[in-house]
């Protein structure tokens, strides 16, 4: 082996630890935005407000590159992009958050995620999934139901049921949007730009409806924290640093970090909300984060 060489595999090495650094740090910000959310929502934040701090943010720092690359797709595309992934899936994930516990949505929506898509892949594009991917996704399923019964079962009563319908509904958008993004070769980035630039639109409604009340009466720091962690962090940090992860080690190796989030999602819930699962619950989640490795192996 030559000196070319050496520095070559060193190079390759290199850029193989960023990218599992990149895929780690996009995990945990996609999980944090669970405990976060709710975090402020309990506190002094209502949906609506955590939703214009979020569209505001993301939406000014993304317009300048949406108006100057587009796109890429056409509007009627960009609508249906924009409404599974933009403003009316977070406000959805939201309305999850204020009723049922964190570490649910994190779960839910990121095992519902690749249910949903595997169902729309063999409908629209008639791939049948592997006997391995039907065994995770059976799995995950049965996480999902031992997640969700518990609280129920405790008294959480039609309160927990609804947020985890509402998670549910937001995994089944998110699996939606990871189907035409593939289905209609989108470029991850510009798609992200121009979904951010159009969620601007909610913020003059927010303020006719809302006002700018709640926002100026919340405290300074946390309103600027969430508009920095939720417009910046989880809207357009967490997409760029995951996507550098596809471009160094592929989509299929990449995909094996996607069980981080629940993980992280319910570790973080128990030292800042007090989220603590029950027995049965750290069962689900760990038949969800199974499922979700198998389902993610190609066999």
């Amino acid at each position: 082996m030559n000196v070319v060489d050496v520095r070559r595999e060193r190079s390759s090495r290199g850029r193989t630890a960023l990218a599992v650094v990149a895929a780690v740090a996009a995990m945990l910000l996609y999980a944090g935005q669970f405990v976060l959310s709710r975090w402020s929502i309990q506190r002094s934040l209502a949906l609506w407000d955590l939703g214009a701090l979020r569209f505001l943010t993301a939406g000014l720092l993304c317009l300048p590159f949406a108006l100057r690359g587009g796109a890429g797709v056409g509007w009627g595309r960009l609508i249906v992009l924009a409404s599974a992934v933009g403003a009316p899936y977070t406000l959805i994930m939201y309305g999850g958050l204020s009723l049922a516990p964190a570490a649910h949505g994190a779960v839910i929506i990121t095992g519902a995620t690749p249910v949903v898509s595997t169902l729309l892949t063999w409908a629209w594009l008639g791939e049948r999934p592997s006997w391995a991917r039907v065994a995770g996704l059976i799995a995950i399923l049965i996480g999902l139901v031992l997640v969700s019964l518990p609280g129920l079962r405790a008294g959480g009563g039609a309160g927990i049921g609804l947020g985890d319908m509402l998670f549910l509904i937001a995994g089944v958008l998110f699996g939606l949007y990871t189907v035409c993004a593939r289905l209609w070769r989108v470029e991850p980035l510009r798609v992200t730009a121009a979904v951010w630039a159009l969620s601007l639109v909610y913020v003059p409604g927010y303020l006719l409806l809302v006002g700018a009340a709640p926002l100026l009466n919340a405290p300074l720091g946390e309103a600027v924290f969430q508009a920095i962690y939720q417009g910046v962090g989880v809207a357009i940090c967490a997409l760029v640093l995951y996507s550098f992860a596809i471009r160094a080690v592929g989509a299929s190796v990449a995909s094996l970090f996607m069980p981080l989030t629940p993980v992280f999602g319910v570790l973080l819930g128990v030292p800042i909300l007090g989220e603590v699962p029950s027995a049965v619950q750290l069962l689900g989640i760990l038949a969800v984060i199974t499922g979700m490795v198998g389902a993610s192996l190609r066999r």
